[in-house]
């Protein structure tokens, strides 16, 4: 919440936390002399200085089963000012939230305190806000709020304040909502870190796990269990925390949240997920074929972790696939002609080449896109198995600029997408290592060509970036996916195409709507060559207000588009 600021009182230090907002209050007679014998003691009017104090830390662990969260919240500051502190801890409850079990601790001692219901807690808010002048924490007013006794922090000294509660959580068009307060004003110090770890444990059929507020990594384990979380110390991301999560027991879970602007068209996100635990017969085969440089600036460590993440590849082929590996610098060398099954004698011989590849010449990206894209096209004609409802994959990676051959992006896109199979359902996943790559070359081709652009840092282990996503993609369950909503009018919808799905991932796709209320929406797809229809008919989109934080979500989309 909102970090540190400083005033003082004739009699005390005090302060208010709101999650991290420390308020000090000053009578204006401590500014000015006060005169010998005042004819009428009136108490002065409140004035607030404002002085630094570093807020080291702002967590929050939760554990939510069935609808209940227990959540722990753990905040760390220090007080850099020369005299001890004295203040009050002010926290905002989540809005429409049933609160229990609340209990604050500072460095292990416990503090009495008191739960406001919102009525209550409008004057505190509203008074903060007119001492401070500042209307950030008008964004609470209307919910409820905990206050605790007072507590020194010693000049110079650190201290740990502790928060635990457990909130009830409703259920709203199918998705729980579980909300966390973490922003700060924009005239107060951000937390130098702040982290968020959810675990959702005994969620049958667990599908949808979303936070339109964060970039969340999540974890899923099995079908009843996810780990969500991040961690930043970046001040734009200080900002509160929301995730929404939903459980179907259908083979694919798909929910909806909108909002709608008074006046305006809607904007919506769709969220479809498919369930972790699939069977081998539900896993669709693919072809695969993995790209990689081994161009001079590729020798020393960086070839060796993209041999480590050739060989992740190759060991984690599904049965059914069919793949090939092409190394690249001047030219482009393939371990086989045509692509070939992912039976065990294949995979053995193919890690065997991989161990002997060298780092040497320059980087030839257009002539590697365009051997890739040949081998998929060729693979459509002369298979022996059908491979026609087959999605097919190239992952590139590169850590280097065009140097060979064709050299201008423009050109290189065109020809990616000139010679890109049609009659086949085809994805290409870039990744660019280190900081020399041309991603506007890489975002570009991978969104014209169906996929995604990632990239690893200097430093970050290759081998793990790319095992990471192709663990991600491993197990399709569904390609060539298409959407249509009765009920409604949808434009300016995003991605396009839109993705295929796998166990595990789930899809999102943004867009705006005219109309609202209840809507049919359909989800069609391939799985091994035979379409598949999927119709929800118990969704709605908003007629009005909403989930505010979609608008942006769906604006991120359209720009990068």
């Amino acid at each position: 919440m909102f970090p540190p600021t400083f005033a003082h009182t004739r009699r005390r230090t005090l302060f208010a936390l709101f999650g991290l907002l420390l308020l000090v209050l000053t009578p204006l007679s401590a500014l000015a002399q006060e005169p010998p014998h005042p004819p009428i003691p009136i108490e002065p009017p409140i004035r607030l200085i404002r002085q630094a104090v570093d807020v080291q830390l702002h967590s929050v662990e939760a554990t939510i089963e069935g609808n209940v969260a227990a959540v722990h919240v753990t905040q760390r500051f220090f007080n850099p000012s020369p005299q001890q502190l004295e203040g009050t801890f002010v926290f905002p409850l989540p809005a429409d939230a049933a609160i229990g079990d609340f209990q604050m601790t500072v460095d292990g001692q416990v503090l009495e305190g008191k739960l406001y219901s919102a009525d209550e807690a409008r004057a505190i808010y509203e008074q903060i806000v007119r001492s401070l002048r500042d209307p950030a924490l008008l964004e609470y007013v209307g919910q409820g709020l905990f206050q605790a006794s007072v507590f020194p922090i010693p000049a110079g000294a650190t201290r740990t304040v502790e928060l635990t509660y457990r909130q009830v959580l409703s259920l709203e068009d199918g998705l729980y909502r579980f909300a966390v307060p973490l922003g700060s004003g924009p005239n107060y110090p951000a937390p130098q870190t702040m982290a968020v770890g959810v675990t959702l444990r005994d969620q049958p059929g667990l599908r949808t796990v979303y936070s339109p507020s964060h970039n969340v990594s999540v974890q899923r384990q099995g079908d009843d269990r996810a780990v969500v979380g991040f961690e930043t110390n970046d001040a734009a991301e200080m900002r509160d925390f929301v995730l929404y999560f939903g459980t179907d027991e259908s083979a694919i879970g798909v929910n909806l949240l909108s909002y709608r602007p008074t006046g305006e068209d809607g904007f919506f996100l769709l969220l479809a997920a498919p369930s972790v635990d699939v069977t081998q017969q539900e896993v669709i085969a693919r072809d695969v074929v993995l790209v990689f440089d081994v161009s001079g600036s590729m020798e020393g460590e960086k070839i060796e972790q993209a041999r480590r993440a050739a060989r992740y590849v190759v060991e984690h082929l599904n049965p059914d696939d069919q793949f090939n590996l092409i190394a690249f610098s001047t030219g482009t060398d393939a371990w086989a002609a045509t692509l070939q099954p992912a039976d065990a004698g294949n995979r053995a011989e193919a890690l065997a080449w991989i161990d002997d590849l060298l780092a040497n010449g320059s980087t030839d990206i257009n002539r590697a896109l365009l051997d890739a894209l040949g081998q998929i096209e060729m693979s459509s004609r002369i298979s022996a198995v059908d491979v026609s409802g087959r999605p097919a994959y190239v992952l590139f990676l590169t850590d280097g600029l065009p140097t060979q051959g064709e050299q201008v992006p423009a050109r290189i896109v065109r020809n990616a997408e000139d010679n890109a199979p049609q009659q086949r359902s085809l994805r290409l996943f870039t990744f660019g290592v280190g900081y020399d790559v041309n991603t506007d070359l890489l975002d570009e081709v991978s969104r014209v060509l169906g996929g995604r652009s990632s990239y690893v840092r200097p430093g970050e282990a290759i081998d793990e970036a790319v095992g990471d996503f192709y663990a991600s993609i491993s197990t399709p369950v569904l390609s060539n996916v298409s959407i249509t909503v009765d009920g409604a009018q949808i434009k300016d919808s995003y991605p396009y195409p839109l993705p295929d799905l796998f166990a595990g991932d789930q899809l999102v796709w943004a867009g705006r709507y005219t109309g609202g209320g209840e809507v049919t929406v359909t989800l069609r797809g391939d799985v091994n060559g035979e379409a598949h229809t999927f119709v929800y008919d118990d969704l709605s989109l908003a007629e009005f207000g909403g989930e505010s934080a979609v608008a942006r979500l769906w604006a991120t989309r359209k720009i990068g588009a």
